[in-house]
């Protein structure tokens, strides 16, 4: 076997080797092999005597790979030969890898993996090539080839998970559902095409259940129009956006969350204008610059006026099956404005108390006569008739009314939600730090990092963008755009030591008042840490470098860099400059004429929670919640499946057994 070594940076390297997300992994295995033209692509997943994954295979019947393309397939790291090229090697398709990075990602699937190919080569021979890539080692791959005999091409891609390592995320119901949106494109574009996971068919056809596709213009220019498909799928939460260059290609993938909450959906946007430089700032989203920025408003606006649009519809065929049975309330049309209003309201109201309306004709039409009387003779009382569902006292129900004069029911609701579901992640927060079991199980980057990205508030309300895990020159860009100044051509920004630095979660906001802008940097250690002077110089090291790096001078900025951990040693306590210990400021250097101000802190975790907990105590308290730490880390695990170690998710199933056998 020859060794095949790897040109790229060693950071790099051993961050793509340790990635620990094998839906992923199998993500970038398939994409691989559409893009080595198959037609058919089959994911198996072997399993033991106990249930457990011991190896999963990637088998397609593509070009495969040839020993004269070894080298460029897979001798070099953040410069794939498909960045280079728009169509696959035979012009068959689009091409979706561009950085190379998919063959290292694989190693989320074991700790061992072997790549058999057969191919043509150049010379018309028919050849079988065999890499292995084994994690541990310097250089990761080896590789032979020699004459075969086969008929057909293709390419088997085995992972041995010889390490024992839990997979247990590719048994979860939402894998086949996040796959089937990941390949839905070029799937529903390509009938040749066929992927198969663990026996089932990946068939998005099947699972939609809207499909809608809307021009959107980008500038004032008529011209510059970006397309935007929206797939509302049947089943599951997944929720994203996926950015490309044409209608097959989705190479970024940002979150959906935040633009619709209720119902799972994929929306791919489609621009020809994009190059790599813009689709790598759209992971900034609004701070993202032009184009890419515009983009991504664009997106944002065309996917809620879409769903708004979807539930006015359902209103309306809501309305429209109530009067087919004869129970909606109303027989005339409205010809008064007052009546045209309450008719609106009626309709606005009885929609959005379907889920609690009986289902049976004689109950439902109570109910909407209930409804329509409360609207005829006094607005204001409508809060009567939801009492009839929630039980409220007189008391509260007068408490009601008044609100909803002076706001809406769906805000109520969504505060409350919001207020409640913070107390249960810093419950399910506290466990994950705290429990002795459970917090060996918990990584830096592999959970808090990915978990803390979506939960900001947690250092304070005020930070609403964020750049996750870049290096100090990204993090310059960020500053130079809040403070409206170019930050096209930025010099590397190094350590004291000549290295670059790499901050966990630098979170920029440019505050309303006084024009401020204010940075906050976190760096984030795994539970079982315990803070030194190691960890103190480190954060000592990123204030040094605003504070001397020309590129940051400014009065206006405000940075305050965080070491949040759950415990440190007297080296950091007796650091602290304040008797305030619950403070931790360790560093806050005179503030230079035209320099920004800056402040160092170490903060336990438990003191982060517990302020976190006072802020919210007002409003849980009138609410009657706490939340329990079993109810924090269901909490968790609903919400961040994907970011928690598989040991976690898996205990789900046991806890539910659990709470059964006890019933």
């Amino acid at each position: 076997m020859r060794n095949l070594p790897l040109f790229a940076g060693g950071d790099l390297v051993t961050r793509l080797a340790r990635e620990r997300d094998p839906v992923r992994a199998v993500v970038e295995l398939v994409w691989n092999a559409i893009d080595a033209e198959a037609e058919t692509v089959r994911v198996t997943l072997e399993r033991s005597d106990m249930d457990a994954i011991e190896s999963v295979a990637v088998e397609d019947d593509g070009h495969g790979i040839t020993s004269d393309e070894v080298q460029a397939t897979f001798g070099r790291i953040g410069g794939s030969w498909k960045a280079l090229a728009t169509r696959s090697k035979n012009d068959k398709r689009g091409l979706h890898g561009k950085l190379g990075e998919g063959r290292l990602r694989a190693f989320a699937l074991g700790s061992r993996v072997t790549w058999a190919s057969e191919s043509v080569n150049t010379a018309g021979d028919r050849e079988r090539v065999v890499i292995e890539g084994a994690k541990n080692r310097a250089d990761p791959f080896s590789w032979d080839a020699e004459p075969s005999t086969a008929t057909v091409t293709g390419t088997v891609v085995t992972a041995l998970n010889e390490q024992d390592r839990s997979l247990n995320s590719l048994l979860n119901d939402s894998t086949l559902t996040t796959l089937t949106s990941h390949f839905a494109p070029v799937l529903l574009n390509d009938d040749t095409l066929t992927v198969v996971f663990d026996g089932a068919r990946l068939n998005p056809a099947d699972e939609i259940l809207d499909d809608t596709t809307v021009e959107v213009v980008l500038h004032s220019d008529a011209d510059a129009r970006i397309s935007v498909r929206i797939i509302e799928w049947r089943t599951g939460k997944h929720r994203a956006v996926y950015f490309g260059e044409d209608a097959e290609r989705f190479v970024v993938e940002m979150s959906g969350a935040e633009l619709e909450s209720q119902t799972a959906f994929s929306a791919y946007v489609t621009w020809g204008g994009f190059d790599v430089d813009s689709l790598s700032e759209l992971g900034l989203g609004e701070m993202a610059s032009e184009p890419a920025g515009a983009v991504w408003r664009a997106t944002k606006k065309a996917v809620r006026e879409h769903f708004a649009s979807r539930r006015r519809l359902r209103r309306r065929d809501q309305i429209d099956e109530w009067k087919n049975k004869g129970i909606y309330p109303y027989t005339e049309e409205p010809t008064t404005e007052a009546a045209k209003a309450e008719r609106a309201v009626f309709d606005i109201v009885s929609s959005a108390l379907v889920p609690q309306i009986p289902k049976r004709k004689d109950g439902a039409q109570l109910t909407l006569n209930l409804l329509r009387d409360a609207l005829k003779a006094d607005p204001e009382n409508l809060a009567l008739l939801v009492s009839e569902f929630v039980a409220l006292t007189e008391q509260d129900r007068e408490a009601l009314t008044k609100l909803l004069s002076e706001t809406t029911l769906a805000g109520v609701i969504r505060a409350a939600n919001l207020v409640t579901s913070r107390r249960k992640f810093l419950a399910g927060l506290e466990h994950l730090l705290f429990d002795p079991e459970d917090s060996k199980k918990v990584g830096e980057r592999d959970h808090l990092h990915k978990i803390l990205e979506h939960e900001l508030w947690i250092f304070g309300e005020e930070y609403h963008f964020m750049n996750s895990e870049r290096g100090l020159t990204q993090m310059l860009r960020t500053h130079l755009q809040l403070e409206g100044l170019p930050d096209g051509k930025v010099e590397p920004v190094k350590r004291w030591d000549g290295k670059s630095g790499r901050v966990d979660l630098h979170v920029a906001a440019k505050s309303q008042e006084h024009d401020r802008v204010r940075h906050l940097v976190v760096e984030l250690k795994a539970p079982d840490v315990v803070a030194g002077r190691k960890e103190r110089d480190q954060i000592e090291d990123y204030v040094n470098v605003v504070v001397s790096t020309p590129a940051f001078a400014s009065e206006r900025a405000r940075w305050d860099f965080i070491l949040a951990v759950t415990d440190y040693d007297e080296v950091i306590e007796n650091s602290f400059r304040s008797d305030d210990r619950e403070v931790g400021l360790v560093l806050e250097p005179e503030q230079k004429p035209g320099r920004p101000a800056v402040r160092a802190y170490v903060r336990r975790w438990s003191d982060i929670i517990a302020e976190n907990k006072r802020r919210l105590d007002f409003v849980t308290s009138s609410l009657e919640f706490d939340p329990s730490l079993a109810e924090g880390l269901a909490f968790i695990r609903e919400e961040y499946a994907e970011m928690i170690p598989e040991d976690l998710t898996a205990d789900e199933r046991d806890d539910s057994k659990a709470q059964r056998s006890a019933c």
